[in-house]
């Protein structure tokens, strides 16, 4: 795909950005998250050209990123959105790793926090071990709503601690067409046998927000109740869109401090990290402001076709932060 570059000038919501990044230090600042947002191609006629195409267009625009960001900070954080690292062929999970690792300045693994995520059909012991072995740290279990695959957690949240994950999270779903309370009640016994770090309970994973919000008195809302009180019971500790964190009771975990724990037990809490979203509708924060990328596929691709970053939109992070933590299936922190 390549578009006519020379017959359009970039973009208002381009320039406002790079005049953002203009204004931060030009040294050390603190630390970087990255996020990435992997769409599903399954319906698309060729999926494996689509998401290779798509991969490309994604490094492209992190190098971008890497050289506007040079030099003002280290990369702590990896999350992603949409697909996660458990859905990409090794080869693809590979090149883009190496990508980001050849651009960016990471921390070292030990001190770092990067989160796959996966669903029951993606958690082979090999493949567990092959995601630690490069570096992630936290591991998350998005569950179905029809409680198909809740019932594995009980093997799933060990097989993960096993290989060596500092944290084990599970998004529990709520609130869907097709779930009733008994399916509910069934899905959080297994969740708490199976006994992870953190639950997140997610209300219709992936609807729009008109159509996301919790109305008092509704199913939704007395779902979400369920869930509380069960968590409750089983002694984790709500923290609101941060997800419910389980009471730890081993003598080791003594020794962290609060910050310690937040860090390790909560998903995407890159605290004071500036936000680096890349991918189709990703969305970025640093400073005081907030940012999203464009949401249709062809305008990323053509974006980027002209050498601009697919900024779509910046506001002041106040004025976004409801809303970035309502749509986000993965909580980060800085938004």
């Amino acid at each position: 795909m390549h578009a006519e570059h020379h017959l359009a000038a970039p973009s208002p919501a381009y320039l406002n950005f790079l005049a953002a990044v203009a204004r931060l230090p030009l040294r050390e600042a603190g630390p970087l998250a990255l996020r990435l947002h992997i769409p599903s191609f399954a319906g698309d006629l060729e999926p494996a050209g689509a998401l290779e195409t798509y991969l490309g267009y994604l490094k492209r625009e992190a190098t971008m990123h890497a050289v506007l960001f040079a030099g003002m900070g280290t990369v702590t954080g990896l999350s992603f959105d949409g697909n996660g690292p458990g859905s990409l062929a090794e080869r693809d999970l590979d090149s883009l790793l190496a990508h980001l690792r050849r651009h960016f300045r990471f921390a070292d693994r030990e001190v770092s926090d990067h989160e796959a995520v996966l669903d029951s059909g993606q958690a082979a012991p090999g493949r567990l071990a092959r995601l630690r072995a490069l570096g992630f740290s936290r591991i998350r279990y998005d569950l179905d709503p029809g409680c198909a695959d809740a019932d594995l957690l009980v093997e799933l949240v060990p097989a993960a601690r096993a290989v060596g994950f500092r944290s084990v999270s599970v998004a529990l779903p709520y609130g869907a067409p097709e779930q009733g309370f008994d399916q509910l009640r069934a899905m959080l016994r297994a969740v708490v046998a199976a006994a992870p770090d953190c639950v997140l309970p997610r209300h219709r994973p992936g609807a729009r927000r008109e159509a996301d919000a919790i109305i008092p008195g509704s199913v939704a809302q007395r779902m979400r109740q369920l869930c509380g009180d069960h968590l409750d019971i089983a002694r984790y500790t709500g923290r609101g869109v941060d997800g419910d964190i389980r009471h730890r009771k081993e003598a080791a975990d003594d020794r962290w401090s609060g910050a310690e724990r937040r860090r390790e037990t909560m998903p995407g809490s890159h605290l004071g990290a500036r936000l680096v979203g890349c991918g189709v509708g990703a969305r970025a924060a640093f400073g005081a402001l907030a940012c999203r990328n464009v949401g249709a596929l062809y305008d990323y691709y053509a974006l980027l076709d002209r050498n601009e970053l697919p900024v779509a939109q910046l506001a002041r992070r106040e004025q976004t932060e409801p809303y970035l933590m309502q749509v986000k299936d993965f909580r980060d922190a800085n938004q």
